[in-house]
C-alpha cells in the first residue's frame, strides 16, 4: 500500500547552518513527534523566490504548503492548530494571527482591526498556502516578487476577509518600516490589478507600496513602472489610506500623494522657524533652479527625480496649509515650556548634558523638563541633582508636549498628540552618535529644525541632506567629557551588534564570527598575560543587544564586563577600541587613543541595515586592524601609547569647527533663535 500523502509541508529556509536550538526548530520537531504522518519538515537551504516557490510547488504532494525561517516564532499550538483546521477542510488559505514582535500570550486576545492589518507583515512566512491553488495562481502571477505574493494570491481568488486562527506567528522584528524592501531586478509589478474591495487588501496594498517605495530610495532602479504605481493607488483607492502611512513614512506618505496626483508636485514636509521644507517630485531630469536634488531613480523607462526646497510660508500652497494651530507662532521665552530626554530607560546622553547646561545658565526658564521613565535607574540620581522630571510617554508627558515651545532629544521617537507633531513643532535634534555610515534615507525620513553635527565632514555630508538645519556644533556629552579628569586607569572595548543574530539561539550565537571574534580577544592568553604583568584590567562595554548574553564570554579577573556609563568608561580609558561603533569618537575627541578591529569587514555591511560611509582606512582616527594578532600585538607592544601624528591630523580635521568650551553654548544660541 502506498504511503499516504502529508497534510502539510512546512518549509523551513535556512541558507546558513541550520539553528537546531532555535524556538522556531524545536517546536517544529516537537510537533513532528506527535503528528508525523501529517506533515513534513523540507529544509531548504537557500533563500526563496518566486521561482523557488514556483518549483516547490511542483514538487510537493502534500495538500498544503507553509513557509517559515529559523528565526521566525511559532506559538506552541502553531502546528497542531493548523492541522486541526485543516484535516476536515479544503481551503484555499489559513492563517495565524501574525505578530512582528513578541507573540501575545493570549493570542484570542490580539484586537484584529484596522491597526493590525495595517501593521501585519504581509511575506508569504507564517500563512498555510492550497498547494495546487498556489500553483495556479503562480502560472498567472509568477513575475511578482515573493514579498508581494501573499496579496497577490488573495487578489488572483478574490479572498477578500481571512479570519485568523487561534494561534500565533511572529516575524520576529520589523525592520522593513525602517528600511523599506527591495524586489527583484526582473519585477514588473508589485500585484496584479484585480478589483477587490477588500478593506483588509487595500490597508496591505498601501503599507507594501509605501515600504517598496522606502526600498527604492536605496535600491535606486526597478523595473516597476510609474505608471503601475500610479494605476494601484487608484484602481484600490489607496489615497483614502495614506494618513496611515505618514507616522513612520512620512516621505513615502507625500510619495504617494504625488503619484495619485502628479498635479501637485510640491509637498509641505516640515515647517521651520523662516519658513518650509518641501519635497518636490519631478518625473523626469532636475530642474534648473535653486532646489536640492535628493534621488534621482529609475522606474522602467521613466527617470523620477525628487528634490528638497526650502520657500517662506507665504508662498506655501493653499492645499497644503495646516488646518491646526500654528505652533511656531509663540516665540520662545523664560515661560516657555521645553521637554528635554535621551532614551526612555536611559539618560546620561547628550540631551541630560545640555538639559544640566541650559538650566545652569538660563535660569530664568522656569518650565524645563527631562522627561525619563521612574523605572530607569537614573531617575532618583537624576532626581537628587534637581533635575526636574516627568515621566516619558505619558498622559502627562503628551500634555507637556502639546503646551511646549520646544523638544530636544538625542533620539527621534514618532511624538504625535492631538495635531500636534515634530513636523509642525519646533525639535532639537542632538544625535546619539555620529553619522559615519550612509544614513541618508534614515535622515530624510526625520523631522528636526536643528540637527548637530559633530566637526566639519559630518556637517559637510549632513549638509547635502538638510543645509539650513545642519549645526556643526559637537555633541553636548563631549563637552563634559572634555572637562572631566582623565585618570587613564583601563583598557577599553566597545564591540557594536549585528542585526542578523536578533533572534539566534545561545548554541547559534557562540557559533557566529561576532561572538568567536569577541570572545577570542576577551580569553586571549598574551592579553591576559599582558594585563596582569602590566596591573591592567580591560574593561568591555557590551552593546544592549548584547547584555543578555554576556554569560557566554570568558571574561576573568583582568578582562571585565563594565557596569560603568559610557561618560565614566570612556574618561577613565587609557585606549578604547571597538568593530565599528561611533562611541569610540568621544575618546577620539579628548585625545584618548582608539582602535578598529574589523574581522568581518567583507560581511559586515551585508547585514546591516545601511552602508559604509567613510573609509576607515583613509578617514579613521586610529588604526585598522583584520586580524586578531594584529589587534592582540599592537595592544601588548604597548604601540597605542605612541604619538602618531597621521591620527592627530584626521583628529583635528575630523572635529574641525567645534570649540570644546562651547558644544552647549553654540547648541543653545541657535535654539533660543528658532
Amino acid at each position: 500500500m502506498a504511503d499516504v500523502a502529508p497534510i502539510l509541508t512546512i518549509v523551513l529556509e535556512e541558507s546558513g547552518r541550520l539553528d537546531r536550538e532555535s524556538v522556531m526548530y524545536r517546536r517544529l520537531v516537537s510537533a513532528r513527534l506527535r503528528s508525523e504522518s501529517e506533515f513534513e519538515l523540507l529544509h531548504v537551504d537557500e533563500a526563496l523566490t518566486t521561482e523557488k516557490i514556483t518549483q516547490l510547488c511542483g514538487s510537493i504532494e502534500s495538500k498544503y504548503v507553509v513557509f517559515v525561517r529559523t528565526s521566525h516564532q511559532i506559538s506552541a499550538s502553531y502546528v497542531s492548530t493548523m492541522l486541526d483546521y485543516l484535516r476536515t477542510r479544503t481551503v484555499y488559505l489559513a492563517e495565524p494571527v501574525i505578530y512582528t514582535g513578541p507573540i501575545a500570550n493570549n493570542v484570542g486576545g490580539t484586537k484584529i482591526d484596522q491597526s493590525y492589518h495595517y501593521a501585519r507583515d504581509t511575506d508569504v512566512f507564517g500563512v498555510v498556502f492550497n498547494t495546487r491553488r498556489l500553483a495556479d495562481a503562480l502560472e498567472a502571477i509568477g513575475d511578482i516578487d515573493r514579498s508581494g505574493l501573499y496579496i497577490s494570491y488573495r487578489l488572483y481568488w478574490s479572498i477578500a476577509t481571512v479570519t485568523p486562527l487561534p494561534t500565533g506567528f511572529s516575524v520576529t522584528s520589523d525592520t522593513k518600516a525602517a528600511i523599506g524592501l527591495q524586489v527583484a531586478p526582473d519585477a514588473t509589478r508589485l500585484v496584479p490589478l484585480i478589483p477587490t474591495t477588500s478593506n483588509d487588501l487595500q490597508l496591505y496594498l498601501v503599507r507594501y507600496i509605501a515600504l517598496f517605495l522606502r526600498g527604492m530610495r536605496a535600491q535606486k532602479t526597478t523595473q516597476v513602472t510609474l505608471a503601475h504605481l500610479s494605476d494601484l493607488i487608484h484602481q484600490f483607492d489607496l489615497v483614502d489610506h495614506v494618513a496611515l502611512v505618514d507616522p513612520l513614512q512620512p516621505f513615502e506618505g507625500f510619495w504617494l500623494r504625488w503619484l495619485n496626483n502628479p498635479a501637485h508636485d510640491t509637498h509641505l514636509f516640515k515647517q521651520l522657524s523662516d519658513g518650509d521644507a518641501n519635497l518636490i517630485f519631478r518625473k523626469g531630469e532636475a530642474s534648473e533652479d535653486s532646489a536640492l536634488q535628493l534621488y534621482r531613480l529609475r522606474f522602467g523607462n521613466d527617470v523620477l527625480t525628487i528634490e528638497k526646497s526650502y520657500l517662506p510660508r507665504e508662498l506655501r500652497p493653499a492645499y497644503a496649509r495646516p488646518e491646526c494651530y500654528d505652533f511656531y507662532e509663540r516665540p520662545l521665552r523664560p515661560s516657555s515650556t521645553i521637554l528635554f530626554f535621551d532614551r526612555p530607560l536611559q539618560a546620561d546622553d547628550n540631551a541630560e548634558h545640555l538639559y544640566e547646561y541650559f538650566v545652569t545658565h538660563h535660569p530664568d526658564f522656569t518650565e524645563v523638563y527631562f522627561a525619563l521613565n521612574p523605572k530607569s535607574d537614573d531617575w532618583s540620581r537624576l532626581e537628587a541633582k534637581g533635575f526636574k522630571l516627568i515621566p516619558i510617554f505619558t498622559t502627562e508627558f503628551y500634555e507637556k508636549f502639546l503646551i511646549s515651545d520646544l523638544v530636544v532629544s538625542s533620539q527621534i521617537y514618532n511624538i504625535r498628540y492631538k495635531a500636534k507633531t515634530l513636523a509642525n513643532s519646533r525639535f532639537v535634534y542632538l544625535q546619539h552618535g555620529v553619522q559615519l555610515n550612509d544614513m541618508t534615507d534614515w535622515v530624510l525620513s526625520k523631522y528636526f529644525d536643528v540637527f548637530v553635527a559633530t566637526g566639519q565632514i559630518e556637517a559637510d555630508y549632513l549638509g547635502k541632506l538638510a543645509p539650513v538645519e545642519t549645526l556643526n556644533s559637537g555633541l553636548p556629552r563631549m563637552e563634559s567629557l572634555a572637562r572631566a579628569e582623565h585618570s587613564r586607569e583601563h583598557l577599553l572595548f566597545m564591540p557594536t551588534w549585528r542585526f542578523n543574530l536578533h533572534q539566534s539561539s545561545a548554541e547559534h550565537f557562540t557559533q557566529s564570527k561576532y561572538f568567536r571574534a569577541i570572545d577570542a580577544v576577551l580569553s586571549d592568553p598574551a592579553l591576559i598575560k599582558f594585563l596582569e604583568q602590566t596591573d591592567r584590567t580591560l574593561e568591555v562595554k557590551l552593546h544592549p543587544n548584547v547584555e543578555k548574553r554576556a554569560g557566554q564570554f570568558r571574561f576573568s579577573e583582568r578582562v571585565v564586563k563594565s557596569d560603568l556609563s559610557y561618560r565614566a568608561a570612556i574618561a577613565s580609558a587609557e585606549m578604547v577600541f571597538t568593530d565599528y561603533s561611533s562611541a569610540v569618537l568621544d575618546a577620539a575627541f579628548i585625545g584618548t587613543p582608539i582602535a578598529y578591529y574589523h574581522w568581518d569587514a567583507v560581511d559586515f555591511f551585508r547585514d546591516q541595515p545601511y552602508e559604509g560611509r567613510l573609509d576607515f582606512r583613509e578617514d579613521g582616527l586610529g588604526p585598522v586592524f583584520h586580524e586578531h594578532s594584529e589587534l592582540i600585538n599592537h595592544i601588548v607592544q604597548e604601540h597605542y601609547l605612541r604619538p602618531d601624528d597621521i591620527y592627530i591630523h584626521r583628529r583635528d580635521r575630523f572635529f574641525e569647527g567645534v570649540d570644546p568650551e562651547r558644544i552647549n553654548a553654540k547648541i543653545v544660541d541657535r535654539m533660543l533663535s528658532l
